[in-house]
């Protein structure tokens, strides 16, 4: 690289480092001017015990009926094609779980997991999260609305608004400046972390990384190679000397570059994610061991998503600045079953509870009880198995959320929501929606609960929705 085309690529690097993303991705002017307004009304205590959040967010929107079977025989009885017997409550040897979710083992969904999951407390269920602002059950707009907490599709994510709450706030005992990632990716670029028209500090803008950390910082992603680096410093130091604020810009760039390089490899290589895994206990909490007395370390499914779980939980427990992740669902395939949707939906709802069962082992064995999981979609779906053998599009659908028990005392081992069926029977437009004594809440109220975790007092004015009420008691359909 000549020094004419590296002050180029320099100034190019600086303007990337001050410009808000918002240039890139315009959102209306006044609905991006009334979010950072209204951060100016946000009532912001410090928690006693500062969260850290994954969000895992089912792309395409996954049918509720994994974990909601309590309707199942009405469903059945008004629709247009027939569901497998077995999930039946009228057959013999139906394989619905005690609280109605849809078990049956390697042929199930998830079910029995889900029943461990409740009962030991790690897991709760809200079967009436229901969409009926603004509903268009179409993916965009529920898509982009469900990320950034409330009707505005222009408006800056769910990660961007908390952080530039927490930098006005500085809740986290040290500067800014010396974070070391605290908004992650694993799922690249997110609607989560959209800037609309707020401003947010470098330290506080997402670093997106892989199941095996991947590098962002590492120059030889760059197509740079080692011998170069010591030229490359010594010219961005030359150049960027005499450029002022811009240049101050660039070497900023540059050392955080450098740092959070240096951070990742000696942290955050596979292999140290591996050796760092807790040692597995029995049913009675013994730790197990092998044949030759070595511990048998947990084991997250060796699947893409499996992995990318893996890491993420990895991440939260091992770096104490690390407070936002955003997961995705991707490895999973996507959850828009319009045909065929059973063999498919239940293989990917069974690999989703398998991780997450291993998850909610790893923080209880590391005594982690900040970490907050998080999973919902675009939207629920139409409980009529059409005539291609599939959902379509509907308002209900589940919240599953684990952890977190120091942040939300009360909040887990609980099943919450009744739902009824409604609809005119054998035509494809049946749903659930929940009874008039449930507990229901827009899909906005996951968004409210995530500000909430972390010292928002009034969250309702970023969301117009008040959080989950997780004080409200179980009340499913049995």
């Amino acid at each position: 690289m000549n020094r004419r085309s590296f002050v180029k690529w320099m100034g190019m690097l600086a303007a990337s480092a001050v410009l808000p993303l918002e240039l890139a991705r315009p959102a209306t002017r006044a609905a991006r001017n009334l979010k950072a307004a209204l951060l100016g009304e946000v009532h912001y205590v410090r928690p006693a015990v500062m969260p850290k959040v994954i969000m895992i967010f089912l792309y395409g929107g996954p049918s509720e009926l994994a974990g909601n079977l309590t309707n199942i025989a009405e469903i059945n009885a008004n629709s247009q094609n027939k569901y497998p017997d077995a999930i039946l409550p009228t057959t013999q040897n139906n394989i619905l779980t005690p609280n109605f979710f849809w078990g049956g083992g390697v042929n199930g969904a998830g079910g029995e997991t889900m029943e461990s999951l409740i009962a030991s407390g790690d897991l709760s269920v809200y079967r009436t999260i229901h969409r009926i602002k603004d509903d268009s059950k179409a993916h965009g707009p529920s898509v982009f609305q469900n990320l950034t907490g409330g009707l505005d599709m222009d408006g800056p994510g769910i990660g961007t608004t908390l952080a530039a709450v927490l930098a006005a706030n500085q809740p986290f005992g040290k500067p800014v400046e010396e974070l070391l990632l605290p908004f992650v990716s694993f799922e690249g670029d997110s609607v989560l972390f959209r800037t609309g028209d707020l401003t947010v500090p470098l330290r506080l803008k997402p670093v997106a990384l892989d199941s095996g950390f991947q590098n962002p910082y590492q120059r030889s992603n760059n197509g740079f190679v080692s011998d170069q680096e010591p030229v490359i410093e010594g010219l961005s130091q030359q150049v960027s000397g005499g450029l002022g604020e811009r240049g101050r810009k660039i070497i900023e760039a540059f050392e955080k570059r450098a740092e959070l390089d240096n951070f990742i490899k000696a942290s955050f290589s596979n292999a140290a994610v591996n050796q760092n895994l807790p040692q597995e206990v029995d049913a009675n909490g013994v730790p197990v061991v092998d044949a030759n007395n070595t511990p048998v370390k947990i084991q997250y499914p060796n699947t893409n998503f499996g992995n990318r779980l893996k890491a993420a939980i990895s991440l939260a427990i091992s770096n104490p600045d690390t407070y936002f992740i955003s997961l995705g669902s991707a490895g999973l395939g996507g959850w828009d079953d319009h045909s065929d949707a059973i063999p498919e939906y239940t293989g990917r709802i069974r690999e989703l509870m398998d991780a997450l069962a291993v998850a909610a082992k790893h923080m209880k064995l590391t005594g982690r009880n900040d970490i907050i999981i998080n999973v919902f979609g675009d939207f629920g779906r139409n409980v009529n198995l059409n005539n291609s053998m599939g959902w379509d599009h509907g308002n209900n659908q589940n919240l599953y959320t684990l952890g977190g028990s120091a942040v939300r005392p009360g909040a887990l081992g609980k099943i919450v929501g009744k739902t009824q069926r409604v609809g005119t029977p054998f035509e494809n437009r049946q749903f659930t929606e929940p009874t008039a004594d449930s507990y229901q809440c827009e899909p906005f109220a996951v968004a409210s609960s995530v500000y909430k975790y972390f010292g928002i007092q009034n969250p309702e004015i970023l969301t117009g929705e008040p959080p989950i009420d997780e004080a409200t008691p179980p009340n499913q359909r049995v």
